[in-house]
């Protein structure tokens, strides 16, 4: 026996009208959701920015031009962080583990910009790279762990840093950067990670 189909004059309109209206208020739902995670995103962003470009200034009145660390945006870290790349050429005695003379003046002016902004972050990563690790070589970790370690008393040391607020990671050549090429010299560097605060110093945007 077949089914009888039911002509188009047949059917209710009120069951298409609802129909209708639920598929509109499920799309409104998620264009809500989606504006308000867009929104929460950027108001967490603005809650950092003036503390960030004050320490980013404050990088640029005290290092010179060639020797200023650059930062490295291409990493997934968390709203609030800034992640700043020193080439180990800049900090580092050729083949060695310890800071050159210049390395030593790069890092006091950078910790001299941490004290006077003390207050707008809470927790520093430093973390060691070398180049990347091909195949069939090993990991130089023990080169990245003793160089991140030796910034790392530095800002301690003579830096005026307390040491509770620094951790240090030796991440050999695991995480190369985007856009060079896997032999590029540049791979091999100290990362500084700023974690600032969840309040925003005085004079910030509410």
């Amino acid at each position: 026996m077949s089914r009888r189909t039911l002509p188009a004059d047949d059917l209710n309109p009120y069951v298409a009208l609802t129909d209708t209206t639920l598929n509109v208020i499920l799309v409104m739902v998620f264009v809500v959701a989606a504006l308000t995670a867009l929104t929460r995103v950027n108001w967490e962003n603005l809650r950092y920015q003036d503390a960030q470009t004050a320490f980013q200034e404050a990088l640029k009145d005290r290092i010179p031009a060639a020797r200023r660390p650059v930062l490295n945006r291409g990493k997934n870290d968390p709203v609030g962080t800034q992640r700043w790349v020193f080439t180990n050429t800049a900090l580092f005695k050729p083949g060695s583990v310890n800071l050159s003379p210049g390395g030593r003046a790069t890092l006091g002016q950078f910790a001299q910009a941490l004290r006077e902004n003390r207050g707008t972050w809470r927790r520093i990563r430093i973390e060691g790279h070398t180049l990347p690790t091909l195949n069939r070589t090993s990991d130089r970790w023990e080169d990245a762990t003793n160089r991140a370690a030796a910034a790392a008393r530095f800002l301690v040391t003579q830096g005026g840093i307390e040491p509770y607020f620094i951790a240090t990671a030796g991440r050999g050549g695991q995480n190369p950067l985007p856009d060079l090429k896997l032999t590029a010299p540049d791979h091999a560097r100290i990362e500084i990670v700023l974690e600032y605060t969840n309040s925003a110093p005085a004079g910030a945007r509410p």
